[in-house]
């Protein structure tokens, strides 16, 4: 009687670990990436790039914007380097810097802010936002920015 139940104790115990030891197919699929570019680091389909003065062309991880605050958000590995830009509207126009309209430049500790130059949303359809802007910074090392997003979406 101890063999029967000894060895049933052994197959229900390979029978749970050849069950649990499967790989199991993902069936959700990979989301799609928003910071592939095509040369010169433009966004290829939709996100955000940024040059800074002297550098080179940086594509975000993340780039959104919120209607509600009148306000474009763009992340590169996280908060490390980020930008926020305020504007009054987020209306197809030109937007100057200025008390009402703002560009924030976040590189690790150091804010870097805009005190003059333009942004331009060029699109606004769609819930999706697509613009330029050019502006010079202060408050570190780098003197100027230039950047684009393309088809960001509402947040």
């Amino acid at each position: 009687m101890k063999k029967i139940i000894l060895n049933s104790s052994i197959l229900i115990f390979a029978a749970t670990i050849a069950f649990t030891a499967c790989k199991k197919k993902s069936s959700d699929p990979e989301p799609a990436s928003t910071s592939t570019t095509t040369g010169g680091g433009t966004p290829a389909s939709g996100g955000f790039t940024w040059t800074p003065a002297g550098g080179s062309a940086t594509v975000a991880d993340s780039a959104f914007y919120y209607q509600a605050y009148n306000t474009i958000h763009a992340y590169k590995n996280g908060n490390a380097n980020h930008f926020e830009i305020n504007l009054t509207a987020l209306t197809a126009a030109t937007y100057s810097i200025s008390s009402s309209n703002a560009l924030t430049y976040v590189m690790g500790s150091t804010y870097l802010t805009a005190s003059s130059g333009q942004i331009n949303i060029t699109a606004s359809a769609n819930n999706k936002l697509s613009g330029n802007f050019n502006t010079p910074l202060s408050g570190g090392s780098i003197t100027s920015v230039t950047g684009q997003f393309v088809d960001i979406p509402k947040k």
